[in-house]
């Protein structure tokens, strides 16, 4: 080894001795740097507490004041308005007028369908207003009219100056049959087969007798079901003891429902597989005291029928016509007048039914199933 290798040895063995770590590490330097980061700061107010300020705010009269000019303009002006509008309304109103308001600007869609809803109310009123006062205008007077019966009354008079001038007879000539229609007399050679029907009020007295003649040349199989319901079917079924539950006055009177005996029930014939169907259409209505069945919407007859009092045209191709009432009949004319249309009063029922077969006479069986 030389001098200066020497030296320098030595003097590099002391300054590691004087200074054993020149240099930390770099394991030492992050966990100072954390630590410095950890430090939590302090706040230095934290020992000053809040204060709130709880007195109320200063009365200032110019503040308050400040807006009262304008509510003052626009209340007058608002007063104005209605001044104006209550003069035109009085000087419409003294001139006989009408106070028309309208819309100078569109409305919005909620008054828009509002008015809308109006409109279409007003019409649908005045449609029906219009419409019953038709029905006022073209309905028939209940109550017979002054001028018609000034014409029955000089009808009647010249019949009393007529018969009054005649001679007296002691045994008045028999009554002749009211028949207003040819068509409706028997044909010569035919007999017809009558039938004799007891009407009396419910609870009340007995009203009489109807006589009714039926056109058996004509609805064989209507006629059959007729006296069939007439006589009683065996099975509990006839008119005896059933009413009539339809009573229009100068109408005409509906019954025959031998199965609920208020015109919605339908007799089936026993012994039929098929039913009876609307036989024809022979005879019109054209007559009062005629005797008509009904016809269903399934062209059947049910024994339901009608006495007319009456010429009802809008019954033809509806009803089938198999019978008369003889006429002039007190009875017939005593219950011309009776019933309601809106009423099932007073309840008529057909207590009675008769009819001669050679020598004797066969009654009706009374009704057990209603």
């Amino acid at each position: 080894m030389t001098l200066i290798g020497a030296i320098l040895k030595k003097a590099k063995s002391k300054e590691c001795v004087s200074k054993k770590y020149s240099s930390p590490p770099p394991e030492l330097e992050e966990a100072v740097l954390m630590k410095k980061k950890k430090k939590v700061l302090v706040d230095k107010f934290a020992h000053v507490r809040a204060v709130v300020d709880s007195t109320p705010p200063r009365y200032s009269p110019a503040l308050m004041m400040r807006a009262l000019p304008h509510y003052h303009h626009q209340l007058l002006q608002i007063y104005r308005q209605n001044i104006q509008l209550l003069i035109a309304i009085k000087r419409t109103h003294f001139t006989r007028g009408k106070v028309d308001c309208r819309w100078n600007e569109p409305p919005c869609a909620a008054t828009n369908q509002n008015y809308k809803n109006r409109v279409q109310f007003l019409n649908r009123v005045q449609t029906e207003n219009q419409n019953i006062y038709k029905r006022i205008v073209n309905a028939e007077a209940r109550v017979s009219s002054t001028a018609s019966l000034r014409r029955e009354w000089g009808r009647n008079r010249r019949q009393i100056l007529r018969r009054a001038q005649a001679p007296f007879v002691l045994f008045p000539p028999v009554p002749q049959q009211i028949i207003e229609d040819a068509v409706f007399i028997a044909p010569t050679g035919i007999k017809r087969p009558r039938v004799y029907l007891s009407l009396r009020m419910r609870n009340y007295a007995a009203l009489g007798e109807l006589t009714v003649e039926l056109f058996t040349e004509v609805c064989p199989r209507t006629c059959e079901l007729f006296l069939t319901l007439l006589h009683g079917d065996g099975l509990g079924h006839g008119y005896v003891g059933t009413c009539f539950f339809r009573k229009v006055p100068n109408l005409y009177w509906r019954g025959g429902d031998v199965i609920c005996n208020n015109g919605y029930g339908c007799y089936a014939q026993r012994g039929r597989t098929m039913p009876v169907g609307a036989e024809n259409y022979h005879f019109p209505h054209s007559m009062p005291g005629l005797l008509s069945m009904r016809v269903t919407r399934d062209d059947e007859v049910c024994g339901v029928f009608s006495i007319t009092f009456k010429p009802l045209p809008q019954f033809d191709l509806k009803n089938v016509v198999f019978g008369r009432i003889i006429r002039p009949c007190n009875v017939y004319e005593a219950i011309r007048e009776l019933g309601s249309p809106l009423s099932v009063q007073p309840v008529i029922e057909l207590t009675a039914a008769r009819r001669r077969v050679g020598r004797r006479w066969v009654y009706g069986q009374p009704n057990t199933r209603i």
